[in-house]
């Protein structure tokens, strides 16, 4: 019996250390058709304030990967942003703003940023 109040012990332990903490960045612009490579966002200014290294983009809608890019603590475009395609392939959140998002995962999950774009036609 002992021994599994440890056990529990040491997962409350574990669980209460582990806590992700969730950054909300401020809506960007992003006009359509934008000119590849096109910056959408510096990231410099979250690192700094949260002393992060390591930065990996979500692909959780599908589309992250293949329409931005993370380089250098700053994501770019890396293809064609069409407002169009985005609503009609439903990635778009809001059918009238057309605002997306895109998740970044900081340290290995310590910390999570969700960067909203408006996609401006």
């Amino acid at each position: 019996m002992m021994l599994i109040d440890l056990c529990l012990l040491f997962f409350i332990i574990k669980i209460s250390y582990c806590k992700t903490s969730l950054t909300n960045y401020p809506i960007v612009d992003l006009f359509e058709n934008s000119p590849l490579n096109t910056l959408v966002v510096s990231l410099k200014e979250l690192i700094n304030n949260s002393n992060s290294s390591k930065l990996v983009l979500l692909n959780l809608n599908g589309y992250e990967l293949n329409k931005f890019s993370l380089i250098n603590e700053s994501i770019f475009t890396i293809s064609d942003i069409d407002r169009e395609e985005f609503l009609e392939k439903k990635y778009c959140l809001d059918h009238f703003y057309c605002k997306i998002e895109l998740h970044i995962l900081v340290n290995d999950g310590f910390e999570y940023w969700i960067i909203p774009i408006h996609i401006i036609e």
